[in-house]
């Protein structure tokens, strides 16, 4: 630009730059060859007010300024700071500085031989001197922040008559999304110029802007890990992610609790290793497949693991697999949640029914044909029996996973029975939520709902029901929207619906509808053979339970408990072996540790349960056992918790039999 050599630039500085800029000055107007942006820029200056011969200082920030503004740019001087010490090296004892200013022209760092630094004190060319175009007038600082280009003036291209000695190159910095961060600069004297000066400043501005994009990426990246570790973090579910090898590269600390496992311990390690050879995760990072919703059990150090996984593999852009992120759900939580929602836990499988006898066994297989279909069934059977273990049974063979939410009729008042199972719109009646609340029946979608004692189901509500069964919909009470519900349904009840519906106390066309499979749980009077069974099972149980050493009963007291009609069923015999296990102070229940009612009931019984007379009615064997279980327990309370119903229904019985006075 100026000529190959130094003789080349001074002619220009004296024969063209002068030349215009005495012009410019006596005339204000613009001659000669002169470059537009410069000659643009005396015209700016010149409507500010500057004079062009005075040898005016630019100001300089006070100390307080100073320092706040190199408190804000401390990032960037970070990098700016070692790019300045190369690049003045490089120009040691050459005649040059090398300055930075700030994106307002104030410069926040001078680097320079002694006597250079004392020179520029002359024009305020010191750290904290402002060089913006309106103040210091043409230059390299104050006109690449104007062009945000990098620009080199020379001798008397610099507005100031003061500075016609000086050439000066600078280069703006830019960040990462484009905006003016600040100036680097190179000065020395005119004669020294050359245009290799700027590439050199140019580039080493450049460099930082690049430095500060890699910093910024960098950044970027890190806050990006961080928010992902978060999200991660604050999923309720366990989330793993490995790479293609089965190494494990993030782990949150709820997977790590459901695998029994510290977070910082698993990354980096395999799958396989942690797992004891858990092949599914790697197969998943390996082959691309999708795993969804599946029950595991995962064999670890620590024990077998029993959970859900839903895997989803990392597809690169070429459709090759890199890893995979899978979420755990731990059984246990599954079945919490469950409980949150529905009220109940199916825990119960068939293996949990105790009996041996043929018509226990018959009773256990007519419940794993129901559990094959999806149709209603109807459980019969007097109190006590284990109608819901059976109902629990069917369910988690059929339906496992799903809800299961049981609801006893006779406990629920009959005001609030049809809310409690379809549920309510906001503000639907006094006191209502104004949010509305679904009822059991949307809280069983997609599972079961077992109604207990439904032969205490208002007749009203049985009409309700029986749509329900037809149309597969609910309306909640106060809505207008019929809501599709996927629930079976299973019953139970202590009555002969039967002979209830053809009293007219039940709906005939329901009980039709309930009465697709029908299943009659034995009372234990009938399976005198599983009383040793049920023992056995109570006694291991509850030892556990309370910590005893006791495991089992004498043979004499398993004699007695054989001979015991059993009016509150299994639930009542659990009862007595709880009682008896407690005064026990050895390895067996003897005699002395049964109850007082079972020595008399067996002491003045003249003959066992099987023996009675085969015409005895419904109505006299309800009779019978609600005056043993008052006769055991002493008050109508524990005698209605003992026969397996409410105080109510009690209530409503000792009427019918003309029992009001009994154990007021």
């Amino acid at each position: 630009m100026w000529g190959d050599g130094v003789k080349g630039k001074l002619q220009y500085w004296e024969q063209t730059a002068k030349a215009s800029w005495e012009h410019f000055v006596a005339t204000g107007q613009i001659k000669g060859d002169i470059r537009s942006f410069v000659t643009q820029s005396w015209l700016r200056c010149k409507a500010h007010g500057l004079n062009p011969r005075l040898c005016n200082k630019t100001s300089v920030v006070d100390r307080y300024e100073l320092e706040s503004r190199l408190q804000q740019n401390a990032a960037l001087m970070a990098v700016v700071l070692p790019i300045m010490k190369e690049l003045q090296a490089f120009v040691k004892d050459s005649g040059f500085m090398t300055l930075f200013a700030d994106r307002d022209g104030v410069i926040l760092e001078i680097m320079s031989d002694e006597n250079l630094k004392e020179a520029g004190k002359e024009r305020n060319l010191v750290i904290g001197g402002v060089w913006r175009e309106k103040e210091a007038g043409t230059a390299g600082i104050g006109l690449a922040i104007v062009l945000a280009q990098p620009v080199q003036i020379v001798g008397a291209e610099h507005y100031h008559q003061a500075d016609h000695e000086m050439t000066c190159s600078s280069a703006p910095i830019f960040d990462p999304g484009g905006q003016l961060l600040g100036i680097l600069n190179m000065s020395g004297l005119t004669r020294l110029t050359h245009s290799h000066t700027l590439g050199m400043v140019a580039a080493a501005a450049k460099a930082i802007s690049n430095q500060l994009r890699i910093a910024e990426d960098h950044r970027q990246i890190w806050l990006s890990n961080q928010y992902l570790k978060t999200v991660i973090e604050s999923i309720a579910d366990g989330v793993v992610a490995i790479d293609a090898g089965g190494h494990i590269l993030e782990i949150n600390s709820e997977a790590a609790k459901i695998l029994a496992i510290s977070t910082a311990g698993a990354r980096g390690k395999t799958i396989q290793e942690l797992l004891d050879g858990q092949p599914l995760l790697a197969k998943v990072a390996t082959r691309g497949k999708t795993v969804t919703d599946r029950e595991i059990f995962i064999d670890t150090r620590r024990g077998r693991i029993h959970c859900h996984i839903t895997a989803q593999p990392i597809v690169l852009e070429d459709d090759k697999v890199a890893g995979a992120v899978a979420t755990l759900k731990g059984i246990k939580k599954l079945h919490k949640v469950v409980n949150q929602i529905s009220g109940a836990e199916a825990r119960f499988v068939f293996s949990d029914i105790v009996g041996q006898s043929p018509v226990m066994l018959r009773t256990i297989h007519l419940a794993q044909v129901a559990a094959r279909s999806m149709s209603t069934v109807l459980i019969q059977g007097e109190s006590g029996t284990g109608k819901e273990l059976f109902a629990q049974a069917i369910h988690t063979a059929s339906s496992p996973g799903q809800p299961f939410v049981a609801i006893n009729c006779a406990a629920i008042p009959e005001t609030l029975i049809e809310s409690e199972l379809f549920g309510y719109e906001g503000g639907a009646f006094t006191g209502a939520s104004r949010n509305g609340r679904p009822g059991k029946f949307e809280l069983a979608n997609g599972g079961t709902i077992f109604l207990d004692e439904i032969g205490e189901m208002p007749l009203n509500i049985q009409a309700v029901l029986l749509r329900v069964l037809q149309e597969r919909c609910i309306q909640r009470i106060g809505g207008v929207r019929s809501i599709p519900v996927n629930v079976r349904i299973l019953a139970a009840t202590n009555k002969n619906l039967a002979l209830e519906a053809r009293q007219g106390n039940f709906r005939q066309d329901l009980y039709y509808r309930l009465n697709i499979f029908k299943i009659d749980v034995p009372p234990l009077r009938a399976r005198i053979d599983d009383i040793a069974l049920l023992v056995d099972h109570f006694v291991s149980c509850m030892a556990v339970r309370y910590n005893k050493s006791v495991r089992g009963v004498s043979q004499p007291v398993l004699k007695k408990l054989q001979e015991y009609s059993w009016p509150g069923n299994i639930r009542q015999l659990e009862n007595v072996l709880e009682r008896a296990l407690n005064f026990a102070d050895g390895p067996l229940i003897e005699e002395q540790h049964l109850p007082d009612f079972l020595q008399e009931e067996i002491d003045h019984s003249p003959s066992r349960p099987d023996t009675r007379p085969t015409t005895m009615n419904l109505d006299s064997c309800e009779q019978r056992l609600i005056n043993d279980a008052l006769r055991q327990t002493g008050e109508r309370q524990k005698a209605a918790e003992l026969l397996g119903i409410s105080r109510s229904t009690l209530y409503r019985r000792l009427k019918k039999y003309g029992m009001e006075d009994a154990f007021k």
